[in-house]
C-alpha cells in the first residue's frame, strides 16, 4: 500500500509539472495567418518555420535567432504555433510585422526534447552562413520551458557557436563550466518549480566568473544576467518578452572568439539612500577573463564622469538629490566593453506635482496620470473617503482612466509614497461635464454571475478585449473601429451559452458590434445562432495578436441590451467575443 501511495503520489506530481508546461498558448489550436515572410522548411528529420527578412541585403549577412518551444505540440499546428509564441514574435515586433535590425527567425518543432535535433538546427544555420545570408558571429537562441532546457543543453554541446542564449522558464540543465563565459540572459517566474534552482545555478556561474554577490537582479556586468517574476509561475515567457530588452541586449552580443570582460560595484549597494547630498566612495572591479582591461568609464545618468585606467578603481563622486544612475563601463584591449549599473538614491521629499485633474465628459474615454516626485519606486493610492466616478479607476501608477458614466464633481484623496518611506497628500475635484453631441453613454454593464467582469473602455492598438486572460493577446489591427467604445468581456465567460448572459445600459439608439472570433486557414468555425440576426460587417477583420475577429453589427433602441454567450467551445474557437458601441446614424448600422 505504502508502494501505491508513493507511486500516485510521483504520478501527480509528474502530471502537474506535465501540465504547468503547457501554456494558454500552447493548448490552442491555433488558425494564425502568418505573415509572408514566413515559409516552411525541413532539415533532415527536423521541420520548421523561417522568417526571412524582406529587406535583407545581398551580400549583408544578418543576425539569426532560434526559438526552441516547450512541450510538446501537434505535428499539424506546431510549425505555426511556434512562430505565434512570445519570444518569437519579439523578434519581430509583436504582431506589427517590424525588425529593429533584419534579422532570420528560425522556429523549429519537435515533440519528445530537443536534443536529437541539434545537428539539423546546426545544419541548416551553417548552410545560411556559407550562402552569405547569416552573420556566424551572430547567431543567437532562446527557448522556453522545455526549450529553455533544450537552449541550455545546446550552449553545452556547442559552446563557441552562439553570440548570447535567453533560456525562460528552465534551470540550468548544462555544465555551467562549460557554458560560463557565453553572454547568458537566464529568466523564470519566482513560483516556477521547474526552475526552482536557477538562482543557485546563476549564483554558481557568477562565482565562476570571479563574483560572489549571488544573484541579484541589478547585476548586469557579470555573466549570467538574471531576472526573476515576482510572483510569477511557469508562463513566464509573455511577461520576459513584452517587458525586458531581450532583442537589444543580444544585438549588442558578437561572437568573436573574445570573451566580455566582468565588471562590478564592490560599494555602495545598488539602491542605497542617502540622506543628504554628499560625496560617496566608489569601488568596483574590472577584470578580462582572456586578456586585461583598457579602461573603466563612470557615468552618471548616462554623462561620462571620470575614466579609471588602472586599478585600485575607485573615486570620490558628488551625488546630487533625487535618483541617479551611476554606471561603470569596462572595456578590454580589443574594444569589448561590459556595463555595470546601481541606482544611488538621495533622500528627497516626495511630492504630488500635479495641481489639478483635467476635466472628464460622460460616455468618453478618460486617461491622466497623476505626476509626483521620490525617490523611486513611486506608489500611488486613493485615501478612504475618495470617490471616483463610476466607469473609472486609478492603478499604484497615478494612472486614471476609464469611460465616466455620469455627471457630477468627484472629491479625490491621493497619497504618494516613495522608497524613502515618505509620503505626500493632494486633494482633488475631478469634474465630469454632460456628455458631448453624438456620444452614448454606456452604464450598469455586468454578468449576472458575480465572478465574472465586463468594462467599457476604448478600442485602439494594445486594448485587451478579453479580462482574466493575461495581456498577451491585446488589438493589433483595430481597423475603421479604432477609438469606438469598447465592452471588454470576461474569458471566462467564453464557454457559457445562455440566452441572457452580458447586459448593459445604453442612453440613445446604439448600433452593437460583436467581434467573434472566425477561422478559416488550418480550421473552421461558425457562429452562435442570435449572431444570425445581426449583418456580418465587410472589410477587414480586427486582429488581436494571432486572433482574428468578423464583426456583426445590429441596431438597438436606447435601454437596456442583454446578450446571449459566446458558446465559444460549440463553435470551435478560443476567444469570448467583444463588444463596440456607436450611436445610431441611421446609416444602416455601419460606420
Amino acid at each position: 500500500m505504502q508502494d501505491l501511495r508513493s507511486f500516485c503520489h510521483k504520478y501527480t506530481l509528474l502530471l502537474a509539472g506535465i501540465l504547468l508546461i503547457f501554456s494558454p498558448v500552447l493548448s490552442q489550436k491555433l488558425d494564425y495567418k502568418g505573415f509572408p515572410e514566413w515559409s516552411w522548411q525541413k532539415e533532415g528529420n527536423t521541420e520548421f518555420m523561417l522568417y526571412t527578412p524582406a529587406d535583407a541585403l545581398p551580400g549583408a549577412p544578418c543576425p539569426l535567432v532560434v526559438f526552441l518551444h516547450g512541450c510538446c505540440g501537434e505535428d499539424e499546428v506546431a510549425t505555426m504555433r511556434n512562430a505565434v509564441d512570445p519570444p518569437v514574435r519579439m523578434w519581430h515586433g509583436f504582431g506589427q510585422n517590424i525588425q529593429t535590425e533584419a534579422t532570420y527567425i528560425m522556429a523549429p518543432k519537435t515533440t519528445r526534447g530537443w536534443s536529437q535535433k541539434f545537428p539539423d538546427i546546426k545544419r541548416y544555420i551553417d548552410s545560411l552562413v556559407e550562402d552569405g545570408k547569416v552573420d556566424p558571429q551572430r547567431i543567437y537562441m532562446t527557448g522556453f520551458s522545455m526549450g529553455g532546457a533544450g537552449t541550455w543543453q545546446f550552449m553545452e554541446r556547442y559552446p563557441d557557436y552562439l553570440a548570447a542564449a535567453i533560456p525562460m522558464g528552465m534551470g540550468a540543465r548544462a555544465d555551467l563550466e562549460t557554458v560560463r563565459n557565453i553572454p547568458v540572459w537566464a529568466i523564470r517566474g519566482e513560483d516556477d518549480w521547474h526552475a526552482r534552482n536557477l538562482p543557485v545555478q546563476v549564483d554558481s556561474m557568477r562565482r565562476m566568473n570571479g563574483y560572489q554577490g549571488g544573484a541579484a537582479e541589478w547585476v548586469t556586468g557579470v555573466n549570467p544576467r538574471y531576472s526573476s517574476f515576482e510572483g510569477g509561475g511557469h508562463g513566464v515567457q509573455w511577461d520576459a518578452a513584452s517587458s525586458l530588452p531581450l532583442t537589444r541586449w543580444a544585438y549588442e552580443k558578437i561572437n568573436d572568439g573574445n570573451i566580455y570582460p566582468v565588471v562590478y560595484f564592490i560599494s555602495p549597494g545598488h539602491r542605497t539612500i542617502y540622506h543628504a547630498a554628499d560625496s560617496v566612495t566608489l569601488e568596483l572591479h574590472a577584470s578580462d577573463p582572456d586578456g586585461s582591461i583598457s579602461a573603466v568609464e563612470i557615468r552618471l545618468d548616462s554623462t561620462p564622469v571620470m575614466e579609471l585606467r588602472r586599478p585600485p578603481y575607485r573615486m570620490n563622486l558628488k551625488l546630487k538629490p533625487g535618483d541617479q544612475w551611476l554606471e561603470a563601463v569596462a572595456y578590454d584591449r580589443q574594444g569589448k566593453h561590459s556595463t555595470a549599473s546601481i541606482m544611488l538614491q538621495v533622500d528627497i521629499t516626495p511630492e504630488i506635482k500635479s495641481l489639478r485633474l483635467p476635466e472628464a465628459s460622460a460616455g468618453t474615454f478618460y486617461e491622466y496620470s497623476v505626476s509626483g516626485a521620490g525617490n523611486d519606486p513611486l506608489e500611488f493610492n486613493l485615501e478612504p473617503g475618495s470617490e471616483l466616478p463610476p466607469g473609472i479607476r486609478m492603478d499604484g501608477d497615478g494612472r486614471i482612466y476609464g469611460i465616466p458614466g455620469k455627471p457630477g464633481t468627484y472629491r479625490l484623496e491621493i497619497s504618494l509614497r516613495d522608497a524613502g518611506e515618505g509620503s505626500a497628500t493632494r486633494s482633488y475635484d475631478l469634474k465630469v461635464r454632460a456628455k458631448d453631441p453624438g456620444v452614448v453613454v454606456v452604464t450598469d454593464i455586468r454578468y449576472p454571475h458575480d465572478t465574472l467582469r465586463a468594462m467599457a473602455t476604448i478600442l485602439r492598438s494594445g486594448t485587451v478585449p478579453n479580462l482574466g486572460a493575461g495581456t498577451e493577446v491585446s488589438i493589433s489591427e483595430p481597423g475603421r473601429y479604432e477609438g469606438l467604445t469598447c465592452i471588454v468581456t470576461d474569458q471566462k465567460a467564453a464557454g457559457l451559452d445562455q440566452e441572457e448572459l452580458l447586459g448593459f445600459t445604453v442612453d440613445e439608439d446604439v448600433v452593437v458590434y460583436v467581434a467573434y472570433e472566425t477561422k478559416d486557414r488550418l480550421y473552421r468555425s461558425s457562429v452562435p445562432g442570435w449572431l444570425k440576426d445581426f449583418r456580418k460587417e465587410e472589410g477587414p477583420q480586427i486582429v488581436a495578436q494571432y486572433h482574428y475577429f468578423d464583426v456583426y453589427s445590429k441596431p438597438f433602441r436606447a435601454g437596456r441590451i442583454v446578450l446571449p454567450g459566446a458558446a465559444a467551445g460549440d463553435h470551435n474557437v478560443n476567444r469570448n467575443y467583444f463588444l463596440m458601441v456607436q450611436k445610431d446614424d441611421s446609416r444602416s448600422g455601419s460606420l
